[in-house]
């Protein structure tokens, strides 16, 4: 039966792992049937390691019974074999009509170093059932004077019997949310990830005050060059004038010039005139 067993939190554990979904209600209900007993559980759909999860079972009697021992062992599965967290006694040497109901809150603590999978509860009945048996057995009596007339009566009796009987019953529990080898290497890899995009984003920002200081440097002899070419429009303009001028200054001194020179030709005249006579 132990090997049994043992095969069967195997079974469920590996379906559990398989169908867990990513996300799932805050609590979650299992149930457990047993011989004299269902049991239901009641727990937090999910934990982390190294967090504690608090277990409400509830034992709902099928029969009147004298439960001997209810107890709850909870494990979950590391690689190849089973680690049990603890082991709790639910009720005992307790009598419970039909429909009687025990009830505890069982504290498991998830081990730091637990693996992505689900905590199991196996549940051990051992109950005790108690009848009475009714029996007939025909006897005679014979009376009279001379016993010639015999009676014949029946006769009943009842005896008080009881039969004990032990059963288990597993019933999954919290799902262990730890990381997985695969979810360590992607977070590896979104580190690398991160990292590399913050370099770049590092140099990007470099780029953009390279390109600031490029662009102000640009705006900046923009600024000399129209201040250049304001300066050499200004410097055309007065050549220009100058040049104007000089011409103006050209035209006028050979005016002077030819005016001298008529001068100077009317002197002669007159100075040979007055010679002569």
């Amino acid at each position: 039966m132990k090997l049994a067993t043992a095969f069967v939190l195997f079974a469920v554990l590996a379906s559990i792992s398989l169908t867990q979904p990513a996300y799932a209600q805050s609590t979650q209900t299992s149930t457990a049937n047993l011989t004299y007993l269902n049991i239901q559980a009641t727990y937090p759909s999910e934990v982390l390691p190294g967090n504690s999860v608090s277990v409400h079972v509830q034992a709902t009697a099928k029969s009147s019974i004298e439960l001997l021992s209810l107890t709850a062992q909870i494990y979950y599965a590391d690689g190849a074999s089973l680690r049990q967290l603890t082991t709790s006694t639910i009720a005992s040497n307790v009598y419970m009509s039909n429909g009687y109901q025990v009830s505890k809150d069982i504290q498991v603590t998830v081990p730091q170093d637990a693996p992505r999978t689900s905590l199991i509860a196996q549940f051990s009945e051992k109950a005790q059932s108690n009848y009475y048996n009714h029996y007939y057995s025909p006897y005679i009596y014979y009376y009279g004077y001379n016993d010639s007339y015999p009676y014949y009566y029946y006769g009943a009796y009842s005896a008080y019997s009881y039969s004990t009987a032990t059963d288990d019953g597993v019933a999954p529990l919290s799902y262990i949310k730890a990381t997985t080898p695969e979810y360590i290497t992607l977070e590896t890899e979104y580190q690398m990830l991160q990292q590399q995009l913050a370099q770049s984003q590092a140099q990007n920002q470099q780029l953009q005050r390279n390109l600031q200081n490029a662009q102000n440097t640009i705006t900046q002899q923009n600024a000399a060059i129209a201040n250049l070419n304001q300066q050499l429009s200004s410097a055309e303009t007065m050549v220009g004038t100058l040049q104007l001028v000089s011409i103006a200054l050209a035209g006028l001194a050979i005016a002077l010039g030819v005016v001298t020179v008529y001068l100077g030709r009317g002197k002669s005249r007159d100075d040979q005139q007055k010679s002569t006579e």
